[in-house]
């Protein structure tokens, strides 16, 4: 009996070690955006483990040093950048892009029976306030034959520090003169809409869209996915420029001309944002795609990035530098990038791609 039970506790040591192991090697936390291919990824390799805290508790648990790597899509604040390098022996933060994925606006009104198409101008005065009812003239215009109800809206915004607060408002500031003077992009916005709903990531802007009549939010394809939201997001117009066969003097021609496309969020149009030369990406890889002038590129998308420490020593993290090369070695396969589809996001573009996988050999 005592030998059966000290094999017993010594097999299931053995499983405990090997979970903790497997669970436990290394270590991330932050944005939720990212969350479900983390931690599939993590989970796929038994490389690492990961939690979704928000892009603003990545940053601050990767500048303390209490993980391994951070997640965000956000880049850091200056004063973020000087916090690190005060208390991490003056090292700065490298940027590796890992996916490409979708910012959506789903929305849930009495009455809504399809989904509806708004313009970033339009979500941007929604978002500040200057438009606070659902049969405001505006939304009506830009989507005829659909009855609003005369309710007020409700925006449904996230109550923790967020890169996907951080993406939303940078395309609102860009398509929102309205927006960008009374709110301005921010990882954590001083909203200005009268009726605001605050919830914790990703999955709780999703659950307050679902459980509110008349509400909208902005919230990533994929936990708008999980939520049961896909027939409700809203397609977002914005301008662009595209060739148009037109007879002139009695020849085809393509003529260009400049219209509002609204386009839904998808693997396609996702993909459509980041195809661009290599050359168009910035040295530090701080890529942004919001408001991407390709045809038919969804304007809310968005790259998300494992944040490392420029030199792993001197941060004093010099035991989490095997493991997160090799993170990121996994997370840049052609299997973990073939599985992003799946899971409501795209692969980074290929040249992106390469420009990443390539400064991973050089992180020290």
């Amino acid at each position: 009996m005592k030998r059966k039970a000290l094999m017993a506790a010594v097999a299931g040591g053995a499983v405990l070690a090997t979970a903790a192991t497997a669970l436990g090697a290394t270590d991330g936390a932050g944005a939720t955006f990212p969350r479900i291919a983390y931690q599939t990824w993590c989970q796929d390799s038994n490389l690492c483990s990961y939690t979704g805290i928000g892009s603003t508790g990545g940053i601050n648990n990767f500048i303390n040093g209490t993980v391994d790597f951070g997640a965000s899509d956000a880049p850091l604040r200056p004063d973020q950048v000087s916090d690190l390098a005060s208390k991490r022996g003056g090292v700065n933060v490298l940027y590796f892009p890992t996916l490409v994925g979708a910012v959506t606006v789903p929305t849930n009104f009495s009455g809504q029976s399809k989904r509806i198409q708004l313009t970033g101008s339009t979500i941007g005065k929604i978002f500040s306030g200057t438009i606070s009812n659902w049969n405001d003239p505006q939304i009506k215009k830009e989507n005829p034959g659909v009855s609003f109800p005369n309710a007020p809206i409700t925006t449904c915004v996230r109550s923790d520090g967020s890169g996907t607060s951080y993406q939303f408002s940078l395309f609102l500031s860009k398509a929102s003169s309205d927006f960008k003077s009374k709110v301005g992009a921010s990882q954590l916005p001083a909203w200005s809409a009268p009726n605001v709903i605050k919830s914790n990531g990703n999955p709780g802007v999703a659950t307050c869209v679902s459980n509110n009549t008349n509400s909208i939010g902005y919230v990533d394809l994929a936990d708008a996915q999980n939520a049961g939201l896909t027939d409700k997001m809203a397609a977002v117009g914005k301008s662009e420029v595209v060739g148009v066969k037109k007879k002139v003097h009695g020849k085809t021609r393509t003529v260009l001309v400049r219209r509002t496309a609204y386009v839904l969020p998808s693997v396609a149009s996702m993909s459509a944002a980041g195809n661009v030369k290599a050359s168009k990406f910035p040295a530090n890889l701080q890529v942004d795609l919001t408001l991407s002038p390709v045809p038919r590129a969804y304007p809310i998308t968005s790259t998300t990035w494992i944040l490392a420490y420029s030199d792993f020593g001197k941060a004093g993290k010099s035991g989490s530098l095997a493991g997160v090369k090799s993170v990121l070695n996994y997370f840049y396969s052609s299997a973990a990038q073939a599985k992003l589809p799946s899971m409501g996001y795209a692969p980074l573009p290929k040249p992106l791609l390469a420009l990443a996988k390539s400064r991973v050999a050089a992180l020290k």
